[in-house]
């Protein structure tokens, strides 16, 4: 149900210390000699409020504020004192969270979501009129997240679980190669943690999955219901998420850890080089600038898919495993398109 709209007066007694401040120092500013009873009269709070706002703008930002017996308020014994400085956000530090908001848009479905845009809110508030967000944000421009949106009610249900400890019911929708009487299954997850994959750009829970007995990840987007239940779990001391990210490839876990070698033409190679694409790789340089990557995984199937993107410009050198099947794939795709080679295009089926 949506509160009612403030009215004037509630906006007065609403605001919050940093306003309050920042009127005190304008008064200041202005040579008012402002006492508590006026500002507190002014905001409808309490002049022991007021004390305290003065109290912390003297003794732990500095101000240099003094009262004058005879005039019966406060004033500045020096010049050159900034409020807006002396803040614990400078005003570099609250544009950069103001620059943020764009980023924040992967973030949309999520329990603090709302809440962190709300702040950022409040921030701008307290920027001068330079530092207006329009002006801020037309320096940038972030990609839009591509990712199906979370159900705001089921990310912050999970996260209940998550936070209390409780086995949770789940239907959750297999990967498209799952047989069909495996597509859609019901599991019971103890659920570990969130996690964001930037690559992915998809949100996951990592838990064990007592269907499929070992820690699973699972795609948030593919979970159909969801039901908590009233039974406790424990999280094994042994579990570490660090471990069990190291042994994933594109959020794909395997326990079983193996070499493999990709060898990268001089063209992908400069590509390759920016970034960190496992927590295992290890890279070797050759002189006519093709690169060597190392790592160890077990997924080789999520493997393959990464590979096959790079097309020609990447080989698979190790296991033996990984070639073969990189080469039935092929195998595959070939086909299809020596199919068009044969026939032409106007001969094909499109339906």
């Amino acid at each position: 149900m949506p509160h009612p709209p403030l009215n004037a007066d509630d906006m007065v007694q609403s605001r919050p210390p940093i306003v309050r401040m920042q009127y005190i120092d304008q008064q200041l500013r202005d040579n008012h000699y402002p006492n508590c009873s006026i500002i507190a009269s002014y905001f409808e709070v309490s002049s022991k409020s007021i004390q305290r706002d003065i109290d912390y703008m003297r003794d732990l930002l500095h101000a240099p504020i003094s009262y004058d017996r005879k005039k019966r308020g406060y004033y500045y014994e020096k010049e050159g004192w900034s409020y807006l400085a002396a803040t614990t956000l400078e005003l570099r530090e609250a544009e950069a969270l103001i620059a943020t908001t764009k980023v924040l848009q992967q973030y949309q479905g999520t329990p603090y979501y709302n809440e962190v845009s709300r702040a950022l809110d409040k921030v701008r508030q307290y920027l001068p009129e330079s530092s207006a967000t329009d002006h801020l944000l037309s320096a940038y421009s972030i990609e839009k997240p591509t990712h199906q949106p979370v159900e705001p009610r089921m990310f912050a249900t999970l996260e209940d679980a998550i936070r209390c400890r409780l086995k949770v019911t789940i239907t959750y929708r297999a990967s498209y190669r799952a047989a069909s009487s495996e597509a859609v299954t019901e599991r019971t997850i103890h659920p570990y943690l969130f996690h964001y994959s930037q690559s992915l750009d998809t949100w996951y829970l990592i838990g064990y999955c007592e269907l499929r007995k070992d820690t699973r990840t699972f795609a948030l987007n593919r979970i159909r219901t969801l039901s908590v239940t009233e039974r406790h779990f424990t999280v094994p001391e042994s579990f570490s998420i660090d471990e069990y990210l190291e042994k994933t490839f594109d959020l794909v876990h395997s326990s079983e850890q193996i070499d493999v070698t990709i060898r990268f033409t001089p063209f992908q190679a400069q590509w390759i080089r920016e970034r960190s694409w496992h927590p295992t790789q290890e890279t070797i340089e050759h002189k006519d600038g093709s690169l060597i990557m190392k790592m160890k995984v077990g997924a080789l199937d999520a493997v393959k898919r990464w590979l096959m993107g790079f097309g020609e410009e990447a080989e698979a050198l190790e296991p033996q495993e990984l070639r073969i099947l990189l080469h039935d794939e092929l195998s595959r795709a070939n086909n299809l398109y020596e199919d068009v080679r044969a026939k032409g295009l106007e001969s094909l089926p499109l339906f």
